[in-house]
């Protein structure tokens, strides 16, 4: 790498001096620093999309059962808030399954450790994901669409019939982009690392992936 010193006359000509840089160490050290960025995405493909990364078992320290189940909880809220109540258990879950079955072929995160001091870490995620919304607004006009042929008004029909197109509607879903990334505060445990539960972009993290709530 060479360095061209200043001098106190545009004119003085001067040697230019020449540093060696280790760029293995350098690259290593960088590579150091994004434990936190990879940890995050292992923590999303594991726990929300149920995908396959050897990265959890390598970067995460999370009881991942719990966690799985918390994200459970939410995709049911935001079912049930954005599409109906009246809904069993197990279809429930059969619903859930193909929501992280779509999300993992259409979900997009870019993770970059942006801070880091000691055991702490944050890290910038930018992503995109299934938005329930548009989930809800595929669902209606399934609905509207049984009503419309039907020359009974059978609201309850007309729910069966859109949500026996679920798979079908998440599976041609395209993913929402947030319109800004998170910043996702990381702590360091054991010499792995988990996502701060006391930070206000963990709840997002969940809405969003589990929930489907994009902004």
């Amino acid at each position: 790498m060479g360095i061209q010193p200043f001098t106190e006359k545009s004119g003085d000509d001067s040697d230019e001096l020449k540093l060696a840089l280790d760029t293995k160490k350098y690259s290593k050290s960088y590579d150091s620093l994004q434990d936190p960025a990879k940890a995050l995405k292992a923590y999303i493909d594991t726990i929300y999309l149920n995908k396959d990364n050897a990265d959890y078992e390598k970067y995460v320290s999370e009881n991942k059962e719990a966690v799985q189940t918390d994200a459970y909880k939410t995709f049911k809220k935001a079912f049930n808030d954005n599409i109906t109540d009246d809904i069993s258990d197990a279809d429930m879950k059969k619903y859930y399954e193909a929501y992280k079955s779509a999300a993992a072929e259409k979900a997009k995160l870019d993770a970059e450790a942006v801070a880091s001091y000691k055991n702490k870490a944050v890290v910038k995620l930018t992503y995109s994901t299934i938005s329930m919304d548009d989930i809800s607004e595929k669902v209606e006009k399934y609905a509207d669409e049984y009503l419309d042929n039907s020359e009974n008004y059978d609201s309850e029909k007309a729910k069966k019939y859109a949500l026996s197109k679920f798979d079908s509607i998440v599976s041609s879903m395209e993913p929402k982009e947030a319109e800004d990334p998170a910043e996702v505060s990381m702590v360091k445990k054991d010499g792995k690392w988990t996502v701060w539960q006391e930070n206000d972009y963990t709840n997002e993290l969940e809405e969003a992936f589990a929930g489907g709530e994009v902004y």
